[in-house]
């Protein structure tokens, strides 16, 4: 079987490969990269592509080949004109999984393993996302000279939270609590994916506290990238408790408003959520209704 030189391919990066949030897109490993911070980051830094892996597998679903391209120096949000080594086949899937920052992982002999294949993202409470982990793919027939395109989608969701004190007096020590946060996530962008299992969660919370006290009518707003949340119920939910003294609100997060009839508490990848919550004094929450993007 001969190898070809693909040259023209063109990637791009932190664009979604399916609609969402009704769909679901991947995650991949990226190391020990951090989940919280004080303030969004730009697309320029969101969307860099520090490395690639090219897996490549035959029209039967077989694996055929993966190389690794690191990009140190080169890091931006489109790749082009430049050459990949993949062999010439029809009817080929060519996955693209970026910023891994790991040349030595090992991939499954067959397309619908790969699918399912769950990787750890090393998710931390620290104050930046150090590389945004991308996926995409292309399908098609791999000829000498091909010019391929394929648009990387981000493989975590950025939670936007907004707590809003309406209680009617200052909240001093305000404390904020994260919990049950997916640490794994598929490497595969597709609308039906498996419920993710216990051992794809995190053993602890992220906690955050305010060093001020929040006056009433004040906010306070976190930032925070985790992986998607792919789950079946409410037991599975990612939660935030919120405390003040003796004060506590509790809420699950999910991709529909609260007041919904049938809630849908996964949390999709390649997107920006924002949850308003509205503390009030009897010790409730009122969770606006979630965007997503």
């Amino acid at each position: 079987m001969k190898k070809y030189l693909i040259t023209g391919i063109r990637i791009l990066s932190g664009c979604s490969a399916l609609q969402s949030p009704a769909n679901a897109a991947a995650a991949a490993p990226s190391g020990s990269a951090a989940t919280r911070t004080t303030s969004p980051h730009t697309y320029e830094v969101e969307n860099l592509i520090h490395d690639i892996w090219l897996i490549q597998f035959n029209s039967r679903g077989q694996y055929v080949n993966a190389s690794y391209y690191p990009r140190e120096g080169l890091a931006g949000q489109v790749i082009e004109n430049e050459s990949f080594g993949l062999m010439a086949l029809s009817g080929s899937t060519v996955c693209i999984v970026a910023n891994t920052m790991n040349p030595d992982l090992s991939w499954p002999d067959n397309l619908p393993a790969f699918k399912r294949t769950l990787l750890d993202v090393g998710a931390n409470n620290e104050l930046a996302l150090d590389r945004m982990p991308m996926c995409g793919y292309w399908i098609g027939n791999v000829t000498e000279g091909l010019a391929l395109s394929v648009i990387l989608s981000r493989m975590m969701t950025r939670i936007n939270l907004i707590i809003n004190n309406n209680t009617g007096q200052e909240l001093s020590g305000l404390r904020a609590e994260l919990d049950h946060i997916p640490t794994k996530a598929y490497v595969y962008p597709q609308a039906r994916q498996t419920a993710l299992s216990s051992d794809a969660y995190l053993n602890q919370a992220f906690t955050d506290e305010s060093t001020e006290t929040i006056a009433d009518g004040e906010s306070w707003q976190l930032y925070h990238y985790i992986a998607p949340n792919i789950c079946s119920g409410v037991e599975n939910a990612t939660t935030l408790k919120i405390t003040s003294g003796e004060m506590e609100w509790n809420v699950a997060l999910g991709n529909n408003s609260p007041s919904s009839s049938q809630r849908n508490y996964t949390l999709y990848a390649n997107n920006y959520y924002t949850f308003t919550l509205n503390l009030k004094p009897e010790q409730g929450v009122s969770a606006g209704e979630a965007s997503g993007q």
